[in-house]
């Protein structure tokens, strides 16, 4: 039978910036997403060129922030609510864009 070892070395985590700034960059990207929608409900569809863009800005701050939670979650000393949550909200963000974006597509297609 082997011998269990027992290690009482403390290990440190921390919680980094990373993780509050990815959060931050989720609620944006979500709210601006859900502002748009609205608006474009709201307009019939009839939305100045300008104000689209703006779906565009809020697909790049959810695809940042994904990476920044990315980057920071595969370092195996780094914990946080705030890390977890700005994960999954740029990656709702992100999901909920691309189905925008393929429901655009088949708006054309049909």
């Amino acid at each position: 039978m082997a011998k269990e070892i027992y290690s009482f070395t403390k290990i440190e985590k921390k919680r980094t910036n990373s993780g509050v700034i990815a959060s931050v960059m989720g609620i944006v990207s979500v709210l601006g997403l859900i502002l748009l929608i609205v608006a474009a409900v709201i307009l019939k569809g009839e939305m100045p060129f300008w104000m689209s863009g703006f779906g565009l800005i809020t697909l790049l701050i959810a695809a940042g922030g994904f990476v920044l939670a990315w980057q920071a979650r595969k370092d195996d000393d780094t914990f946080g609510r705030f890390l977890n949550a700005g994960y999954i909200l740029c990656a709702a963000g992100l999901i909920l864009h691309g189905l925008i974006i393929i429901v655009g597509i088949m708006a054309i297609i049909a």
